[in-house]
């Protein structure tokens, strides 16, 4: 229903924006990639550091 009360409040300016705004997340949840990476990001095995690891090494660093 969100999407069809994005939709309906747009302008003309604004629509384009909304419409590729919904088809980016649907495109994104239909991927199986994005299940399984967010499940390694819950067990604590996807590759990389957090970003608020990153951000803390960087107050750290100045």
């Amino acid at each position: 229903m969100e999407f069809y009360r994005q939709m309906g409040e747009a302008t003309d300016d604004t629509i384009a924006a909304v419409l590729r705004r919904w088809w980016t997340l649907v495109q994104v949840a239909a991927d199986p990639a994005t299940a399984r990476t967010a499940a390694a990001i819950a067990a604590g095995s996807a590759p990389g550091r957090s970003a608020a690891a990153v951000l803390r090494e960087r107050q750290e660093n100045r």
